[in-house]
């Protein structure tokens, strides 16, 4: 036989050996492959009785969420969220020169107070696994605290530190609905995630701005305000999914 045809059919018999030493084995799953983060910002509005004393804020939240079962939509979510809510200021700005006319402003005088709060909260989630729009919903409890701060004095002095004015803290709950949208095809499923929440103190005790008088001494005396304090907030934000091999799209 010429040796050009024995090379051939050598090669042809090779061919399955090579193709099945070629089989791509998918990457093991792994436990932290069902971590899901999520960080947005937000607007938040006052609703119902908080509305006749506030009128809007913003914050930011961080959310860690796991996924017992892999590529199932159940995700147990927890947050972390803060926001403003009010604020007042009379501060003192004064603008400073250098010699090559380089000018910043800064605070000299400090006359301000800031109310905040905070929640901590986890509970249920349910999501899309596929697709690259991705609604989710979820439902969560846990507490909101409540802190004002106030600053009174000259910015050189330690007499204007921040000071508490007050605190509480109460039960709470967050329902939430929203949209991922997933701009990763391959490993680790990210993108933008866009959402609204609703959260419900249904008896909290605040302070606000009308809640705040200033002594000529410096010192403060402080009504805050009980009743219902919940707000409506609306987020944007980036999101890190679960990590999806290839074989299980």
């Amino acid at each position: 036989m010429h040796p050009f045809r024995i090379a051939v059919i050598l090669a042809l018999l090779a061919l399955p050996q090579c193709a099945s030493a070629q089989v791509i084995q998918p990457r093991p799953g792994k436990l932290r492959d069902q971590w899901i983060f999520n960080m947005s910002g937000f607007g938040a509005v006052p609703v119902g009785e908080f509305r006749n004393h506030e009128k809007v804020g913003g914050g930011f939240e961080i959310a860690l969420g796991f996924q017992p079962f892999r590529r199932q939509p159940l995700v147990l979510r927890s947050t972390l969220g803060s926001l403003m809510y009010d604020r007042w200021s009379r501060n003192e700005d004064q603008e400073f020169c250098d010699v090559s006319n380089n000018c910043t402003t800064e605070t000299v005088f400090y006359d301000s107070h800031q109310h905040f709060m905070s929640l901590v909260q986890a509970g249920p989630e349910f999501m899309a696994t596929d697709g690259r729009w991705r609604p989710y919903g979820f439902a969560l409890a846990g507490v909101t605290f409540f802190n004002s701060t106030s600053r009174f004095g000259n910015a050189a002095s330690t007499s204007s530190n921040p000071k508490s004015l007050f605190s509480s803290r109460n039960p709470s709950s967050t329902y939430g609905l929203g949209v991922r949208l997933v701009t990763s095809n391959y490993g680790r499923e990210g993108g933008w995630d866009f959402g609204v929440r609703f959260t419900r103190n249904t008896k909290a005790s605040y302070l606000s701005r009308d809640g705040v008088f200033r002594r000529s001494d410096g010192s403060y005396d402080v009504t805050p305000r009980s009743g219902a304090a919940n707000i409506l907030t609306i987020h944007i934000g980036v999101t890190g999914g679960p990590f999806v091999n290839w074989n299980e799209r």
